[in-house]
């Protein structure tokens, strides 16, 4: 068995321990629920106190209820091998990218029957469920998302006199800026991508859809790799430049999800790509001063087909489809249960005061769920603007803009498309100056889509 094999097989073991509570029998009056909170460990800890107090108020409102809470943070290794084990919590999150496989698995319950007399589906953007929208049915409701944009620093930025990124620049105004930032001497590379791992194809993504290409499509019935495209090839043509023509790359560039970002905080980076949660842990744990820090959306690709566009996923709730009708009525209560309501509210304002206690700041930059004009989203808005201590407020351009230059993520296997295929194509390029974008790609889309699609398709 391999080491991964083992580590999933010990997880499922360990959840089937967390979770020794039965369901009840048919017509039994107590529904037993088993809810996913974050894994036990010590930086968590105080997210869990809250899942545990938020438990307790559930079961008082419901007394029909048994919550059994179960420490499990999703990814589909661990979650393939739970299912198998009839182990995987009723209700828990998941990412943007597994809404299709999952469903087409039966391992989401639809939730279009609650949707359409739930109050708050009106309160939703649209646009917001489309990643969990599989052949007309809805699979997910969002509970956070983000657009992939720029963060940057600014005393580099004044200190090199570059101009702060416009909303609408473009590759040229961005290399133009990197290669100015970049100061070998001093070992600061202008930018700072992922490029190992599942990042990596991530982040190689990024560029192929800011020159107009696509990754997947969906042609006749049938889903086709296409980033072989010119415009991908453009992309990927770019993302190899910005090492061997302008070196703007840190010198070691093999770089995962946390390391940018720890560049950036020691100031060994300009600018880096950025998705919600991180410059909230850059301020925190390296005591920046909030205005030292922007952020822009991606630049425009060049080319007739250039456009502005960063990944756009995030996570969602959904509700095991192994779990029974009673269980699914119970989890689908869980999930509006203090959703974007006055109790939403009081346990913002205690987060609020827990974090000027610690002298932490809010600082995430998210995609919208709820519409602007929902009365929850604006007491919201309110509540932050009225801590400026505690909660960083975005430019309001930027958070009204930046949404506009998302584009949703691969809908078909796209971790393994990230990881397994872009991902070695990005570091080929990176590691071989001599290395061709169309001719590395071209073998990538044959390989994704013979193992993956082909398949599918039959």
């Amino acid at each position: 068995m391999s080491k991964k094999l083992l580590t999933c097989a010990l997880l499922a073991l360990c959840l089937v321990g967390a979770t020794v509570t039965a369901r009840p029998a048919a017509g039994a009056e107590t529904v037993t629920l088993r809810v996913a909170i974050p894994a036990d460990t010590p930086e968590n800890k105080s997210a869990i106190e809250f899942e545990l107090e938020k438990i307790k108020r559930f079961e008082a409102a419901y007394p029909g209820i048994k919550v059994v809470p179960v420490h499990y943070e999703y990814n589909p290794q661990t979650f393939a091998v739970a299912q198998a084990a009839r182990s995987a919590p009723d209700v828990l999150l998941v990412w943007a990218t597994e809404g299709r496989v999952m469903a087409e698995k039966g391992w989401l319950a639809p939730l279009d029957e609650y949707l359409k007399t739930w109050p708050k589906t009106s309160w939703i953007n649209p646009d917001a469920f489309l990643p969990f929208k599989v052949n007309g049915r809805t699979y997910g409701i969002p509970y956070d998302g983000y657009v992939k944009h720029i963060m940057y620093n600014k005393k580099m930025f004044l200190e090199k006199n570059v101009p702060f990124p416009r909303l609408d620049w473009t590759w040229e105004e961005f290399i133009d800026a990197a290669v100015k930032l970049t100061d070998r001497a001093k070992g600061i590379a202008g930018f700072a991508p992922m490029t190992r791992g599942g990042e990596g194809g991530w982040m190689l993504t990024d560029w192929i859809y800011q020159a107009g290409g696509e990754v997947e499509e969906f042609r006749d019935g049938k889903w086709i790799a296409v980033f072989d495209s010119p415009e991908a090839i453009r992309g990927a043509q770019f993302a190899k430049d910005m090492k061997w023509k302008y070196n703007v790359l840190p010198a070691n560039w093999s770089q995962g999800y946390m390391d940018v970002f720890n560049l950036f905080a020691t100031e060994k980076a300009a600018m880096v790509p950025h998705g919600d949660f991180t410059v909230e842990w850059v301020i925190n744990n390296f005591k920046w001063d909030p205005k030292d820090i922007g952020l822009a959306p991606m630049p425009k690709g060049e080319g007739p087909k250039g456009r502005q566009a960063g990944v756009q996923g995030g996570t969602f709730h959904v509700i095991n489809g192994l779990a029974a009708p009673a269980v699914r009525d119970a989890a689908f209560k869980w999930l509006d249960f203090e959703r974007w309501s006055d109790d939403g509210l009081e346990s913002l304002k205690r987060d609020i005061e827990e974090r000027r206690k610690t002298g932490t700041y809010m600082a995430m930059l998210k995609y919208p769920v709820l519409n602007p004009n929902v009365g929850y989203q604006k007491k919201e808005d309110e509540l932050k603007a009225a801590n400026p201590d505690v909660c960083v407020i975005w430019p309001a351009d930027l958070r009204m803009y930046l949404p506009k230059t998302g584009h949703t993520e691969p809908p078909i296997e796209a971790q393994k498309l990230y990881g397994e295929v872009l991902a070695p194509v990005y570091q080929a390029l990176l590691s071989d100056k001599n290395a061709d974008p169309a001719e590395l790609l071209k073998a990538a889309a044959a390989k994704f889509q013979k193992e993956v699609l082909d398949p599918l398709n039959k």
